[in-house]
């Protein structure tokens, strides 16, 4: 692994870059999207091993933080999922100038799928975009997140403070992270069914468990040729994980994915 700073001197974006540790070279390199606040952390060791599992395969695979998030330049009020779009777009053609390769799969992960998709959606050089448990839509998570919380300083049956709430300016705060106002307005436009994805060459749809939004997503994309979903019984509630790891580990998706893009 090589751990390095890329993108416009104002900005940085820090990535780790996997090189190919074995077989023959890929004419393709791998570009994954995190999530976003727990959810990032949580899935932490899964793109880890992720990541180790295709460079075994032959590919170059490049992990980064977005702007304001990790060890990236900026704090979180500096930025807006439109720059985290931008940021994948620097990701991609800085994996492509390093590799020498002429197209780029793409991983995205709950909110990651979401921004790679829309990143996507410009460019011309997608070969393979990998939704995993992907949100289909900006509303759709606003909506999750705000179902879990509860009215700014209230107590729990403990007599304790919520950590989960929404605050007077409208900043959502979850699980240790919060969401500002501009970054929630940034999100809510983005819908995964009306992207035009036609440009990518081929569209694989991760879940691990069906649900109403995934079905109608799902049918709407049902007729378009680069289009396929796969369904793979695992953890899928990211913001908690049970005694044995298994939200940090969940096998049964990396090998599928690793399956595909071998």
């Amino acid at each position: 692994m090589t751990p390095f700073f890329f993108g416009e001197s104002n900005h940085q974006l820090y990535g780790v870059l996997h090189p190919m540790q074995g077989g023959v070279k890929k004419q393709t390199a791998v570009v994954l999207c995190n999530a976003f606040g727990q959810e990032y952390m949580r899935s932490h060791r899964a793109y880890r091993q992720l990541a180790m599992m295709l460079s075994k395969q032959g590919y170059y695979v490049l992990r980064f933080d977005y702007r304001g998030t990790g060890d990236s330049a900026l704090s979180l009020d500096q930025v807006n999922a439109n720059d985290w779009i931008d940021d994948i777009g620097i990701a991609i053609d800085e994996l492509r100038e390093v590799t020498n390769v002429k197209k780029v799969n793409v991983i995205g992960l709950r909110l990651g799928g979401l921004l790679a998709a829309s990143a996507c959606s410009k460019r011309t050089d997608i070969n393979d975009l990998i939704l995993w448990d992907s949100l289909f839509s900006g509303v759709e998570y606003i909506n999750e997140l705000q179902s879990e919380m509860e009215i700014e300083g209230s107590e729990n049956i403990n007599g304790e403070l919520n950590s989960n709430y929404q605050d007077r300016s409208g900043a959502i705060h979850f699980n240790g992270f919060s969401l500002s106002g501009d970054i929630q307005r940034s999100i809510k436009p983005f819908d995964l069914s009306e992207m035009n994805l036609l440009k990518v060459e081929n569209i694989l749809n991760v879940i691990s468990h069906q649900t109403e939004e995934s079905n109608q997503f799902i049918n709407n994309m049902r007729n378009k040729e680069n289009f396929e979903n796969e369904l793979i019984d695992a953890p899928h509630d990211w913001n908690y994980v049970d005694k044995y790891g298994g939200i940090l580990l969940p096998q049964p998706i990396i090998q599928a994915i690793v399956n595909r893009l071998s």
